[in-house]
């Protein structure tokens, strides 16, 4: 889907560079990543802004007239998820594919490196699938560049030049340290994202600590109220509390969620039944 977002109302545009000032070709790399991975941190961007700003601004050198984002999913394809100058209505074909499938895309993840198609608008024969495929602008280079997670293929992102460009270590550099940056901020987003939609122990009281202990360790309401010193009906309330915080279904999960998780109750290292009083020892 091709963005409309005029990012201009949020940053400089800043001007083409003047290669015949330039200090050199590692420095304008150096500038450009620093550049990106300044408005990743100091920005809240969607995906598609992302692919805007390379394109427009990190990769402008490069004539980039579309690009576009896809993901590994569980299901072992690539799915498309998201682009700039792409209308992604016009390939509906292509929003989601094999991973099996012989195509720059699947290549670049399944072999975790750049590749190159210099000859468009000419597909070379070895991507039978995309020989028909046309773009709305004129494009002679396409790349697409693996982005890794601990050396693992989650994704990639593809770029289309109006530019003869052939392989090089500089290209190849900027490119992968830009796969490397959108890898990092994807991965701080979802474990912001995974902070905020997680159950937070933390949030449970001692008392509560220790209820669930006990329902980890298959004891009744009764029992427990017993072992406590409390009447049956506030260990009653206390436990749906319990589960209302933690998201959690019934007791069941409620006693796997527990052994699961002791070391951030602060039990592993403490005989069964004693429970830590300060709050502070949850925190971390």
């Amino acid at each position: 889907m091709d963005v409309a977002v005029d990012l201009a109302r949020k940053w400089p545009k800043p001007q083409p560079p003047d290669y015949s000032t330039e200090p050199g070709v590692r420095e304008l790399i150096n500038a450009r990543i620093a550049e990106f991975a300044s408005h990743l941190a100091n920005y809240d961007l969607t995906e598609d802004e992302i692919c805007q700003f390379i394109a427009e601004n990190t990769l402008s050198h490069l004539e980039v007239q579309g690009i576009f984002l896809t993901e590994i999913t569980n299901r072992n394809t690539a799915r498309a998820r998201a682009s700039f100058g792409i209308d992604q209505s016009n390939f509906p074909e292509w929003q989601e594919f094999p991973i099996e499938w012989k195509l720059p895309v699947t290549d670049a993840l399944s072999e975790k490196r750049l590749v190159w198609v210099t000859s468009l608008p000419q597909w070379p024969e070895e991507y039978p699938l995309v020989a028909q495929v046309e773009f709305p602008f004129p494009a002679r280079t396409h790349i697409v560049t693996p982005i890794l997670r601990f050396n693992d293929s989650v994704g990639c992102f593809g770029i289309f030049s109006s530019l003869e460009l052939t392989p090089d270590e500089e290209t190849e550099l900027l490119l992968q340290t830009i796969g490397h940056l959108i890898s990092l901020h994807i991965y701080r987003k979802e474990r912001e994202r995974a902070k905020k939609e997680s159950p937070n122990v933390t949030s449970l009281t001692d008392r509560q600590i220790k209820i669930l202990m006990h329902i980890s360790e298959k004891k009744t309401n009764i029992e427990i109220a017993d072992i406590m010193g409390y009447s049956e009906s506030t260990i009653r309330q206390e436990t749906i509390r319990i589960f209302e915080k933690l998201h959690l279904s019934g007791r069941n999960e409620a006693r796997r969620y527990f052994l699961e998780n002791k070391d951030r109750f602060g039990i592993s290292a403490r005989s069964k039944g004693e429970v830590p009083s300060s709050r502070e020892e949850f925190a971390h």
